[in-house]
């Protein structure tokens, strides 16, 4: 089997990178993974797909898969409402999920971050909204995940994001094979977990995790961010053993001066 994907936009980090652990996991699993591969060709051979890449090499298989994106679709008309769309053509909307007065909009058509959890979010901030409550979206501490195997989950700020507003950040990790849980699962699983702090506020501003069942304990480092919870405190927490959460310790404590 071969994964093919166009561009590397997994989340970046120092070396080893999340997108490397990932190919790692892939690789192990017997499929070839070729980032920045560009397609220039497809045809159908013998019942199978077969692709040429830019420089010749061709790669055939039962199914192509082909990733294309979303488009907002969006009703006619919204022009006479005093509506201009995005750029992408998404509907945009202020923190309390007006698009006018009197318009909500909510979900992907937005552009704001395209996940369901994001659109049920934004549909309890309508909601309130319209009923007179005074509410605010908040997106700082939003969990994404790919649920791909092992998983990849993040929240928050990447490094790159986190230097480009001026923020002194401070990284640090846990290796999950030094996690008594990573035993439980019979075979030989490797994965991380990341961490980033402000060192000048001493909070977290963004994690991530490759590794089994991260879309679930990702949310421990979602509360953490939502919440601005002080590295103190997380020093001080204590996890259930054993349990994938108990990397967070290791994490914070490997947080680099």
């Amino acid at each position: 089997m071969t994964l093919v994907q166009a561009s590397d936009r997994l989340i970046d980090r120092e070396e080893p990178s999340v997108s490397e652990l990932i190919e790692e996991a892939l690789e192990e699993d017997g499929i070839e993974v070729r980032l920045g591969a560009k397609a220039t060709a497809v045809r159908s051979e013998n019942g199978r797909r077969v692709v040429r890449l830019e420089g010749g090499d061709e790669l055939g298989a039962e199914q192509l898969i082909v990733a294309t994106g979303r488009r907002p679709r969006v009703p006619e008309g919204l022009e006479d409402l005093g509506i201009s769309l995005g750029e992408r053509g998404e509907l945009p909307i202020d923190e309390r999920c007006r698009a006018a007065d009197g318009i909500w909009a909510i979900g992907d058509v937005t552009g704001v971050s395209l996940f369901t959890h994001v659109g049920k979010y934004q549909a309890r901030v309508a909601c309130a909204d319209i009923a007179g409550e005074q509410v605010r979206t908040d997106y700082s501490a939003i969990p994404r995940v790919v649920f791909s195997d092992p998983e990849i989950a993040a929240v928050g700020l990447t490094s790159d994001e986190a230097s480009s507003r001026g923020i002194d950040v401070a990284e640090g990790r846990a290796d999950l094979m030094k996690v008594a849980r990573t035993e439980t699962f019979g075979r030989g699983l490797g994965g991380q977990l990341g961490v980033l702090a402000d060192r000048k506020r001493g909070v977290l501003i963004g994690a991530w995790a490759v590794g089994p069942l991260a879309s679930e304990w990702i949310h421990q480092a979602v509360l953490a961010v939502k919440t601005a919870t002080p590295i103190d405190v997380l020093r001080d927490t204590v996890a259930q053993f054993p349990t994938f959460s108990e990397a967070y310790l290791s994490a914070v404590e490997n947080l680099d001066s």
